[in-house]
């Protein structure tokens, strides 16, 4: 057990360094291809594929002061539930859930939902 908490942390981490770096392909390591993402943005719906992300990471580049809160709240088998708190990404705060699954013994987020 926890050596998963391990793992999903370090896939957490993937996700965080890239927007911190502005690293696209960092940030893809920790997600699905399929993975989807919903939340509002400045007010506004954002609905849809992981993607939506990666864009916003590729237009904003690298934000080296945003600070970063990881919370695991849960891990049962092949499931998990990670609370990630980003201060100050381009000026921006942000509480994100990411469901995580095991899938062919690797971790990888499936779903974010966020709140700006």
């Amino acid at each position: 057990m926890i050596k998963d908490y391990q793992e999903i942390k370090n896939v957490i981490m993937l996700y965080t360094n890239g927007c911190a770096t502005g690293d696209v392909e960092l940030t893809k390591k920790a997600f699905h291809k399929d993975a989807i993402m919903y939340g509002y943005l400045n007010g506004e719906l954002s609905a849809g594929s992981i993607e939506n992300l990666y864009a916003a990471i590729r237009t904003l580049g690298a934000a080296p002061d945003t600070k970063v809160q990881v919370d695991i709240l849960e891990c049962i088998g092949t499931a998990a539930t990670v609370r990630v708190v980003l201060e100050n990404w381009h000026g921006l705060s942000f509480t994100d859930f990411h469901s995580l699954l095991k899938i062919e013994g690797k971790w990888t987020i499936v779903s974010k939902v966020f709140h700006q």
